[in-house]
């Protein structure tokens, strides 16, 4: 009973002790997230398409289209994107269509585009 007690201690100190890791992305895996809202309450705008491209020219990667939460996730490698929604029928963008982010491993860089819809 005495050692069964003394390995539950020591584990317990072990587990005490060491930092618990931290829900990370593979290395490697860098993300843009685009979200388009309208009105003073921003509510999500779906169905925004979406066009990203590299800053410094290239291939652009396919459009991607904002779901039902207003938002859209593109893997992309790490560097510098433009991206740029067009404006849906009945809206009208606050602000400029395009945005510039740079992305790194880890959390995804937000792109907000503000709409007035009638």
């Amino acid at each position: 009973m005495r050692r069964l007690l003394f390995v539950t201690s020591v584990l317990a100190a072990a587990l005490a002790v060491s930092p618990f890791a931290a829900a990370q992305p593979p290395a490697g895996d860098s993300a843009v997230k685009v979200q388009a809202v309208y009105g003073p309450e921003q509510f999500a705008l779906a169905g925004v398409k979406t066009d990203i491209a590299p800053c410094a020219g290239g291939t652009a990667l396919p459009s991607v289209t904002t779901g039902n939460d207003g938002t859209v996730t593109a893997a992309v490698p790490s560097g510098c994107y433009q991206i740029q929604v067009a404006t849906p029928t009945g809206c009208a963008l606050d602000g400029d269509p395009a945005q510039q982010v740079n992305t790194v491993p880890g959390p995804a860089p937000l792109a907000t585009f503000r709409f007035r819809c009638a």
